[in-house]
């Protein structure tokens, strides 16, 4: 199911998304009629994304990564629609940003990090006494 935000929801909106999809698996993808199709990111982690309003005009600042090496920032200059679209079972929802100029941006949630980073095998012994 698609939502269509309303320009004052953005910020709470975006707010909420940074805490509930942190650290997801991001693909992020820009449309732009004057560049092409470029993708910007498979599989890097996301941040979040913050909302800047300077004399009325909006600016969107999206960021994944895991380090200052694997990292990316992508500003999104006058945003003039972002809708949501959500997936069924709550992996593969996208967030779609349009810019004035009509470039889109594409943000797709594939999945959580994993958290399981690795194990050790401990042996135990009963002793009885």
């Amino acid at each position: 199911m698609s939502y269509e935000l309303k320009r004052e929801d953005w910020k709470k909106f975006f707010d909420i998304l940074s805490k509930r999809r942190f650290e997801w698996k991001t693909e992020i993808e820009v449309l732009s009629p004057t560049l092409g199709d470029q993708i910007l990111n498979i599989s890097l982690p996301f941040n979040g994304i913050t909302v800047e309003e300077v004399d009325g005009t909006s600016t969107l600042v999206l960021s994944v990564g895991e380090t200052t090496d694997q990292h990316q920032t992508h500003t999104i200059l006058n945003p003039v629609r972002v809708a949501f679209l959500a997936s069924e079972n709550d992996r593969g929802d996208v967030v779609a940003v349009e810019e004035a100029d009509g470039t889109k941006t594409l943000i797709r949630f594939v999945e959580p990090i994993d958290l399981l980073v690795g194990f050790t095998t401990i042996e135990m012994v009963a002793t009885t006494g």
